[in-house]
């Protein structure tokens, strides 16, 4: 069972950088259309987002045998919340 949660913690990490990249993809959309400050600050946002989840699956799949069974639930719980955030962050950029 928690080898389960850690494989699908590393999922949602995945899954998490998608959502990065296209927050990325949007603000820089954003910035070439408009040469906003705000915007950089929002790429900026997305970058650090995007190296922290390349970070995090990384990590996950080199120790995955030195992480206790009982944390994978939590990684798994905190990965999914990101998710959800990054994708409302990523909904609203895009209307």
């Amino acid at each position: 069972m928690a080898e389960m949660f850690m494989m699908l913690s590393i999922g949602v990490g995945v899954a998490n950088i998608a959502l990065a990249l296209g927050l990325l993809v949007v603000y820089g959309g954003i910035f070439a259309r408009t040469k906003a400050k705000f915007t950089l600050a929002l790429f900026a946002f997305a970058i650090a987002f995007l190296a922290h989840n390349a970070v995090v699956v990384y990590s996950y799949m080199t120790m995955m045998p030195l992480v206790p069974a009982a944390m994978n639930p939590y990684l798994f719980t905190i990965g999914a919340f990101e998710a959800v955030g990054l994708g409302a962050i990523l909904w609203t950029a895009t209307r």
